[in-house]
């Protein structure tokens, strides 16, 4: 009986050193670790399936990169528009 037991463990052991978790990552990360961000985006990028927090990294980073491009076209220079000028 112990022998069954033993092995039941090894086997369960075993099954679960293969589920590897992903932790969920915030848009303050993303915004903080710019090579982390870049990495999440190719792999987003090629990524044909996606657990549920390499979704929600993926989410994230996207909702990220159109905020990040948003305040560039924003911020870029201002405009030529007399309508548009104080």
């Amino acid at each position: 009986m112990a022998v069954k037991k033993t092995l039941l463990l090894a086997v369960l052991g075993a099954m679960l050193a293969g589920c590897a978790h992903q932790p969920v990552y915030t848009a303050h990360y993303y915004r903080t670790h710019k090579t982390a961000f870049k990495k999440e985006l190719a792999f987003c990028a090629k990524a044909e399936k996606l657990s549920g927090s390499e979704e929600k990294n993926c989410q994230t980073a996207h909702r990220v990169q159109s905020d990040e491009e948003a305040a560039a076209g924003l911020f870029s220079g201002g405009t030529n528009n007399p309508a548009l000028l104080p």
